[in-house]
């Protein structure tokens, strides 16, 4: 009875050492698999982390991304590629569902075989289109089979067209007094000897005109420049438009009456802060255009008036006017509304443009009403203060 109950109590502490140590490992196995899950956690977290950063990194491009796989199923995209192709939930599509532009397929075709790939498209956005440059290339990778860029160079394109038109303009100014004086130099050249003082004097007439001529074009492209590019500091005043802009009726009086017209100026004094020789020099253009444009017999009349915080001149002459579609193009560098009478009418075509830049930096704005065969109204206004 004894031994048994000794056995009975030697068996209950083997099973209970056993338990411990069973408890022992389990506890040490559950230490292990928290650290080992806490490890997993923190490489979780570390990926994810990664993961964010890299698509914050793509989704701050100026250039729009996209991703595809083998299987042409798009597997990454960023912000700026949805604003430029307009597309939403592309992840996971196959391409041609993503995307229906044939220039990016063929892009991919050939990015795909190993080959990069470039060429502009045009997609619309909005009531405009861009010019979109697509970049494609293969990318050695078991997620990612091909990448593409996609670069918006819209206004790359209109600056080299401005650049081409400004080159081509200028080059057509210069060209007429350039000749006229070549003309000239090769009359000295072949007949010098034989020429009498009177043709002598013509023929320097003419190469000190077109000389002037390239100078005053000269110049004003210097001083547009400058004025576009905020380089043209400005001494504010006080001016009374309505005394200045009847001193410089005054001083185009002669040039006026040649063409048989005459100012009539109406309206009332009007007091305004700005730089008094720039704004001279606006009117300036402005009259000197119109009397070029004017006509004959005719009258220019200019009224000055007063509103609550800016000013109005109205600037009107009687000439053929300007059609609808040419006024928005009369303040451009070079434009002329009648090039067949570009020659006979002297200017370097900069005048509308210089004048446009002077008022916006003055805060100023200025306008054109016209309609052929009834004269023009340009429209100036400008802030008091």
């Amino acid at each position: 009875m004894l031994l048994a109950l000794v056995l009975a109590i030697a068996a209950a502490v083997v099973l209970a050492v056993m338990l411990i140590r069973r408890r022992q490992r389990f506890d040490e196995m559950t230490l292990a698999l928290g650290r080992e899950r806490s490890e997993w956690q923190a490489r979780y977290d570390a990926a994810e982390h990664q993961r964010a950063t890299f698509l914050e990194i793509i989704n701050s491009l100026r250039e729009g991304m996209l991703a595809i796989d083998r299987e042409r199923r798009v597997v990454l995209v960023n912000r700026r590629f949805t604003e430029l192709l307009q597309t939403e939930n592309a992840i996971g599509r196959p391409l041609h569902e993503a995307v229906r532009i044939a220039s990016v397929f063929a892009a991919f075709d050939a990015a795909l075989e190993g080959t990069e790939w470039t060429e502009r498209f045009s997609t619309r956005f909005g009531v405009a289109d861009r010019r979109i440059e697509l970049r494609a290339f293969p990318v050695p990778s078991d997620d990612i089979a091909a990448v593409a860029l996609f670069v918006d160079v819209t206004l790359l394109e209109r600056l080299e067209q401005i650049r081409r038109d400004f080159i081509a303009d200028f080059s057509h100014e210069a060209r007429t007094p350039l000749t006229a004086m070549r003309s000239a130099v090769d009359s000295f050249e072949i007949g010098a000897e034989h020429m009498s003082a009177e043709e002598d004097q013509q023929l320097r007439r003419i190469m000190s005109r077109q000389l002037r001529r390239l100078e005053r074009l000269v110049d004003d492209l210097s001083e547009l420049s400058r004025i576009e590019s905020g380089d043209l500091p400005l001494e504010r005043g006080d001016i009374d438009l309505r005394a200045m802009i009847t001193e410089l009726a005054e001083d185009f009086a002669d040039r006026a009456a040649e063409r048989s017209l005459r100012f009539v100026i109406t309206g009332e004094p009007v007091h305004v802060f700005a730089d008094a020789m720039r704004i001279q020099q606006t009117f300036s253009n402005l009259i000197d255009n119109a009397i070029k444009y004017g006509g004959r017999q005719s009258t220019i009349d200019i009224d000055v008036r007063s509103f609550d915080d800016h000013a109005v001149v109205r600037i009107i002459d009687h000439g053929e006017g300007i059609a609808s579609e040419e006024k928005e193009r009369i303040f451009r560098r070079f434009y002329r509304v009648d090039k067949s009478r570009s020659q006979e009418i002297a200017g370097t075509g900069l005048g509308l443009a210089i004048t446009k830049h002077l008022l916006l930096i003055h805060g100023g704005t200025i306008d054109v009403e016209s309609e052929p065969g009834h004269g023009a109204t340009f429209v100036v206004t400008l802030p008091k203060r």
